[in-house]
């Protein structure tokens, strides 16, 4: 599967804030998103804001047990979670994102924090069948960015903060364009504080970024299927 040009997705964690909610948010958001990201809840989300970070603790599931209570696949669907918990045990990550039907797994804190992985990482996706994703910000050097083409990823996933749900910096638009220069062809979608429609996802747009992810604030909207789904079509207004 590849991620439609352009693109609106959602993040949600997985189980939160119950097994029945989630399984009714990805079945909503799957057709009013081009793709989905699946939180795997964890003890320590550290790379993540303070909303998302509450939904960790409370998912009704942790870890790889409560992605694996629903099946993806209806649009590109990402499963996202932090390397540290899985250092011996990608090849299992894989497996299971295989067999719920996902295209790849994102970890957030593999280049910044287990870089000596980067090989295994690639070599897990491909042995399952999925694609290696990677999440840069605007402190990842340049020439790491610039490296990560050859394992031709399904995307980049460009975080504009250094956390989720902080509001965005005003250089925003000079990050992307930087980066954009980098990845030449590759997918390059921004995320992290997109929760200001539909002026902020035409500004990403504009500057370079091929999609734009929202998850902060979808948490209060996961309960109402009708307001989750006028607010993505909100913020899919600013897709050109």
């Amino acid at each position: 599967m590849v991620i439609r040009k352009p693109g609106l997705g959602a993040y949600v964690t997985a189980t939160y804030p119950s097994k029945e909610t989630f399984l009714n948010a990805v079945k909503c958001l799957s057709n009013v998103s081009d793709f989905l990201e699946i939180g795997i809840p964890t003890q320590n989300p550290k790379y993540d804001g303070p909303v998302i970070r509450k939904t960790h603790f409370a998912s009704e599931l942790k870890g790889l047990d409560a992605v694996k209570v629903a099946r993806y696949g209806d649009v590109p669907t990402i499963l996202m979670g932090y390397v540290e918990d899985y250092v011996s045990n990608m090849e299992l990550v894989a497996e299971i994102a295989n067999e719920v039907g996902a295209s790849s797994v994102l970890f957030p804190d593999l280049l910044f924090e287990h870089i000596d992985l980067l090989e295994s990482y690639v070599d897990a996706m491909r042995n399952y069948s999925l694609r290696p994703t990677f999440f840069v910000s605007s402190n990842t050097p340049h020439r790491l960015i610039s490296m990560l083409v050859k394992y031709e990823p399904l995307f980049i996933y460009l975080g504009l903060y250094a956390a989720t749900g902080i509001k965005l910096p005003l250089y925003i638009e000079r990050n992307v364009r930087e980066v954009r220069k980098l990845v030449d062809d590759v997918t390059l979608i921004a995320g992290f504080a997109i929760n200001t429609p539909p002026e902020m996802v035409r500004l990403v747009i504009n500057a370079g970024a091929d999609a734009v992810v929202v998850g902060t604030a979808l948490v209060d909207k996961l309960n109402d299927q009708r307001a989750c789904t006028e607010f993505m079509a909100k913020l899919r207004g600013g897709l050109p």
